[in-house]
């Protein structure tokens, strides 16, 4: 019998004290070194996603959730719509 059981029921009090890293990857631009060479303080650089585009968050580089951005205070924050 093959019982699967959610990570949240574990016990993972071993694992309590790990540091992960935890990335909210929210797109990409792709450019010639000499263009990125160029880049001045309050340039833009312009992501292939638009403002709506789903966020992926990866920990330790690997994709674990995806969701939105939000607004928390004066910070930016990922609203959790999938895990992965």
């Amino acid at each position: 019998m093959n019982k699967e059981v959610a990570i949240t029921d574990k016990d993972l009090s071993l694992l309590g004290h790990v540091k992960v890293s935890l990335v909210a990857n929210i797109g990409s631009a792709e450019m010639t070194i000499d263009e990125l060479f160029r880049l001045q303080g309050k340039d833009l650089v312009t992501l292939d996603q638009g403002v709506e585009a789903e966020v992926t968050l990866l920990l330790n580089g690997r994709p674990v959730a995806r969701g939105e951005l939000v607004a928390v205070e004066d910070k930016l924050g990922v609203r959790i719509t999938e895990l992965v």
